[in-house]
């Protein structure tokens, strides 16, 4: 007998095997069918943040857009880069260093009203500014700094000055 035959002879005997064969092929194409459904809503969401949640959005337009955006923020970043340089530049020309020393530069005086005041840029370059406070009369004297240098004598008061604020401005590199 035919293989054929073999199987409609059993299918006509067990028609209860049978219908638990297509449940059971039903119930395996249900299952199949929602974790599809699970599986391309989760595509269509992972899809829809890649767009950025845009309509109508397609993936050149996407790539495009995104060029838009990585340049603009290039030349942000160059914006930015230039105005730290600048400011940079400006603050190495502020004063960075000061020291203050007071002292009596006259016996007739009763406390340290004189005093010598040194002013340093990062590049060491500034003044030291002395005053000298007396009974009868009061002089101030400049003195320029050129890296780190005197131009001019300095009385000890105001090199101890200087002293303190080159390594003020030290201790802030």
């Amino acid at each position: 007998m035919p293989l054929w035959e073999d199987l409609d002879l059993w299918v006509s005997a067990h028609p209860a095997a049978l219908v638990a064969i297509a449940g059971a092929a039903l119930l395996a194409g249900l299952v199949v069918a929602i974790a599809a459904l699970v599986a391309a809503r989760r595509l269509r969401r992972r899809y829809a943040r890649l767009m950025m949640n845009q309509e109508g959005l397609d993936l050149e337009e996407l790539l495009g857009s995104h060029g838009e955006l990585l340049q603009e923020g290039l030349h942000s970043r160059e914006r930015i880069e230039a105005r730290l340089d600048a400011a940079e530049a400006q603050l190495r020309s502020t004063i960075a260093g000061v020291a203050l020393v007071r002292y009596n530069a006259f016996r007739e005086t009763g406390s340290d009203l004189s005093f010598s005041l040194a002013l340093l840029d990062r590049d060491l370059n500034g003044v030291v500014l002395t005053s000298l406070f007396g009974r009868d009369e009061s002089r101030c004297y400049g003195k320029t700094i050129e890296r780190g240098e005197p131009v001019h004598s300095l009385s000890e008061e105001e090199a101890c000055a200087l002293v303190e604020a080159k390594s003020r401005v030290r201790a802030q590199d």
